[in-house]
């Protein structure tokens, strides 16, 4: 209880800041926690270096400290959402590629549509432009304490989209915005809970989420990859990508990691481009990761 106060009184305060003056305080906390966990730490170089295997030691530090960053402005950005103006974001802050070309046609199909994104620049900021332009989404978030994930989706939901942890109720209500043509928002990039998969990922074997691409072979909706990241000191750039040319042979599983492994193709080319863009603190490429609600308290204990 006292650990969710904690965080309760965190976000609020945060949340009131110019956005000017939170990024800097989070940018802080971000080189600080890079000098001072040096568990996280570890985890982020080992996962820079599969990504980027070639590139020199201190290009390796560089794009670990960028992601730390992204971290820090990740939870900078839920915490000011709710303050957010909505039209002056799109307008003055956004770019996106892709929504008429690839979306907009699919959502029209009426089978519903699965984004997969990965957490890469940040996708759940990105995905607020679809509410300005009347396209409401249905995204699974990651089941913490039940506290924090209320707290965190009631911040995420501020702008009319809806958020949930996984949970039994919330695959279901993923299966019925999809039976009703909505569209539901997914992660593709770790593996959290759920089915999962041993691929190749850069070349080595990780453990992969599978269960975007299931769902969608057994419902007949399309997946459409989208990515996002950052730009300039407060842009966001977006791509809706061409839809997944998914296989339904009647061999499930065989469609299952056809799917996934074209998904795992896409976000690899996106890796590449821009590596520190990829905000994860656990080691992907562990068949046993640590849990990001566990790296998280490390990094806030070390730098409070």
């Amino acid at each position: 209880m006292l650990k969710f106060l904690l965080y309760w009184v965190t976000f609020h305060t945060l949340g009131r800041l110019p956005l000017s003056f939170l990024y800097a305080l989070m940018s802080t906390t971000a080189w600080a926690a890079y000098h001072l966990v040096p568990t996280v730490r570890r985890n982020i170089h080992e996962n820079m270096r599969h990504v980027m295997p070639d590139a020199p030691e201190a290009e390796v530090r560089r794009a670990a400290k960028q992601v730390l960053r992204n971290v820090a402005l990740y939870y900078a950005d839920v915490a000011h959402l709710p303050r957010m103006d909505l039209r002056a974001f799109f307008e003055k802050r956004f770019v996106f590629h892709g929504l008429d070309e690839y979306l907009r046609p699919a959502i029209a199909e009426g089978k519903g549509v699965i984004t997969l994104s990965a957490h890469y620049g940040n996708p759940e900021l990105a995905m607020q432009a679809f509410a300005h332009l009347g396209i409401p989404v249905f995204a699974l978030t990651e089941r913490v304490h039940p506290r924090m994930s209320k707290l965190m989706d009631e911040y995420r939901a501020s702008k009319g989209h809806t958020f949930g942890p996984v949970t039994r109720g919330n695959v279901k209500r993923v299966l019925q915005t999809l039976k009703r043509g909505g569209v539901v928002a997914l992660m593709g990039d770790r593996d959290i809970e759920g089915p999962r998969e041993a691929m190749l990922f850069f070349g080595k074997t990780a453990l992969m989420p599978t269960g975007p691409i299931e769902v969608a072979i057994r419902t007949g909706a399309p997946v459409i990859p989208c990515f996002s990241a950052r730009r300039g000191k407060y842009g966001i750039e977006g791509w809706v990508e061409e839809p997944l040319m998914l296989r339904r042979t009647g061999d499930t599983h065989a469609d299952v990691v056809a799917g996934t492994r074209e998904y795992i193709e896409r976000l690899e080319r996106r890796l590449r481009e821009d590596p520190g863009q990829w905000a994860v603190i656990e080691r992907i490429w562990d068949a046993q990761p640590s849990s990001a609600a566990e790296n998280a308290a490390e990094v806030a204990e070390k730098i409070q």
